[in-house]
């Protein structure tokens, strides 16, 4: 009998990137709360991506802050390169009639499978995570300027 008739619920395989940090991360156990706010994160970038509703980025000012907390304490770690390595991969045009915000998702999903593919410096991955963290807050910000 499959799981789904059985009314048991599978928890999804943690994103790949969600790993990643965790083994950049010196002490994984005091990032935890962020850590949790990360895989939801990732989650919802893959689902919104996939075509499901905006709404599952789950984006709020307290998780922002949040994000902002954790990451701003390694923001002077990442270099120039590391940013050119993930604005590769984070701009990107929009076609005309295009959503420019679930463009923008399938993006920083796609930066995140990819960045989580390669070995990169932890220093990359916080760069990336606070481009995220940008893009996000300009999705949400836009969103709230809908009618």
């Amino acid at each position: 009998m499959d799981q789904e008739r059985r009314g048991t619920r599978t928890r999804s395989r943690a994103h790949p990137l969600l790993a990643r940090v965790r083994r950049a991360l010196p002490r994984p156990r005091a990032a935890a709360r962020f850590l949790r706010l990360l895989e939801r994160r990732l989650q919802g970038l893959e689902a919104v991506a996939s075509g499901a509703d905006a709404k599952r980025l789950l984006l709020g000012p307290r998780d922002e802050a949040r994000a902002r907390r954790f990451l701003a304490a390694r923001r002077d770690a990442w270099d120039d390169g590391d940013e050119t390595l993930v604005r590769a991969y984070v701009d990107g045009w929009t076609r005309p009639g295009e959503d420019t915000s679930r463009a923008a998702v399938r993006r920083l999903a796609a930066a995140a499978r990819t960045l989580a593919a390669l070995e990169v410096r932890p220093e990359t991955l916080w760069f990336f995570l606070w481009e995220m963290e940008s893009v996000l807050k300009g999705i949400r910000r836009a969103r709230a300027r809908q009618p």
